[in-house]
């Protein structure tokens, strides 16, 4: 009987003890509402940063020449412009990482002065050498770019020479030949070079392709010279095989990115050739999207005061960004070349499959002739043709065709071009554009260098 007693007093106080320990939990819960509605330290979601863009401009010069660098710069002066424009960096962080040598890069904020309504670089890292060319310093910088200016949504702007996907390693006396040991022969008659030319690239040309470049006057090309005639436009022309240790591949890159935790909404190459599927393939796990031309790009480069506002922003209009910047250059009289896509890169397998099943039923025909497929470049022979028209080329019918079609329309989300593009490879020259659905494809190309290395990318591995 006491134990019984006892059992039901301890559970009348342990009753008591709870209702107690709740009205005062209730109590602490409603305080800390109290004072935190009143407190300076809430956390307002409007003032989250919302995008961090990164401006990548590495070395595009000599150890001797400066390259795009005066280029580049005015491109930072454009993008504070556009920042000026709106009155600040509305929740966002601009980051440039420039080379300003070929051995010295740093990496600045660029910060909005309310009072004095312009932009400030301030400098936040030197880096020495060229470490940034491997998929380690590319990390190192992005990860520096995380900790200076976390955000919820990163992107990239690279500003450099290009050359689509194509190998650094792989050239020999660039743009003339790949190195040797070319996978199998190539037919002379088609291609303008031959086996043995492409063997003895470096010695007195015997190719079509090297005739051609020594009677305009470039037996030295580099690339860094943008072509023979000093008065004709300039291009963000591919050219940093000149010094090997300065020089990327797209895999690079990706790695690199990877390799820093991030994946970006956006990468844009304001460089030439990279819109190819061959590079957006590479890139598919590290970003979003990915905006490039698949054809030269004019040495000053993209309008990005102009477009800034669909740049910066938590959700980037990807039309606006394209056509902005085609209609820039179709008003420019003097260079009215600009063609500019966007890629939906969480398209590309599905549209690999696609391919894939195309590959395994059609060929191309030896009745077609190569001229035949709009190309969009000024090697001698084509690298870059344009995926649609190339595709058309093989001739599917039926189901696959309309599958390609359609995948293909889901995979470009914008694109634009000019009535023109311009090389300025062997000679300064422009081209008809026909027929161009936004980006490239090197499958049909009889240039060395891509049938030396298409087989090692990703998107062939994918798709053969």
């Amino acid at each position: 009987m006491c134990h019984a007693l006892s059992t039901k007093h301890l559970t009348f106080l342990d009753i008591n003890m709870i209702k107690k320990l709740f009205t005062l939990f209730i109590c602490m819960i409603s305080l800390a509402m109290t004072f935190t509605g009143c407190s300076e330290e809430a956390f307002d979601t409007d003032s989250v940063n919302k995008q961090t863009i990164l401006v990548f401009y590495p070395w595009t010069g000599s150890q001797s020449s400066t390259g795009l660098l005066g280029y580049l710069q005015n491109n930072i002066d454009s993008i504070s412009d556009g920042i000026i424009d709106r009155k600040g960096l509305n929740n966002s962080r601009v980051l440039v990482f420039l080379s300003d040598k070929y051995n010295h890069s740093t990496l600045y904020d660029l910060q909005y002065n309310a009072t004095t309504k312009s932009v400030d670089r301030v400098p936040l890292k030197e880096y020495e050498g060229a470490s940034y060319a491997s998929a380690e310093g590319i990390a190192d910088i992005l990860n520096e770019v995380k900790t200076k200016a976390s955000a919820l949504n990163y992107a990239l702007i690279v500003g450099v020479h290009g050359c689509g996907w194509t190998y650094a390693s792989d050239w020999s006396r660039y743009p003339y030949y790949a190195r040797p040991s070319v996978t199998r022969p190539v037919d002379s008659a088609l291609s303008g070079i031959s086996t043995a030319g492409n063997s003895a690239g470096n010695s007195a040309g015997n190719s079509a392709d090297n005739s051609a470049g020594n009677s305009a006057g470039i037996s030295s090309f580099s690339g860094i010279q943008f072509g023979p005639d000093p008065n004709a436009p300039l291009t963000r022309f591919f050219g940093s095989v000149s010094l090997a240790e300065n020089a990327m591949d797209i895999s690079t890159l990706a790695e690199g990115i990877r390799e820093s935790g991030l994946k970006m909404q956006y990468i844009l190459f304001d460089a030439c050739y990279m819109s190819n599927i061959e590079t957006a393939y590479e890139l598919k796990d590290v970003t979003n999207y990915m905006i490039a031309s698949g054809s030269e790009i004019m040495a000053a480069g993209l309008p990005y005061r102009s477009m800034w506002s669909y740049l910066n922003s938590a959700t980037p209009n990807y039309s606006s960004i394209v056509s902005t910047s085609v209609n820039f250059y179709k008003n420019n009289s003097s260079a009215p070349f600009c063609n500019l896509a966007a890629i939906d890169c969480r398209q590309l397998e599905k549209l690999a499959s696609v391919m894939k099943d195309i590959n395994a039923e059609y060929q191309l025909s030896a009745s077609v002739s190569l001229d035949s497929i709009q190309h969009l470049d000024g090697f001698r022979p084509n690298l870059f043709y344009d995926l649609e028209t190339y595709v058309d080329s093989l001739r599917p019918s039926g189901y696959l065709l309309d599958q390609f079609k359609s995948q293909l329309k889901l995979t470009i989300k914008a694109s634009d071009h000019t009535d023109e593009a311009y090389t300025c490879i062997y000679s300064s020259d422009s081209f008809k554009i026909k027929n161009y659905c936004g980006i490239t494809i090197s499958d049909p190309s009889q240039h060395s260098v891509a049938i030396k290395g298409r087989e090692k990318t990703g998107w062939w591995k994918a798709t053969h």
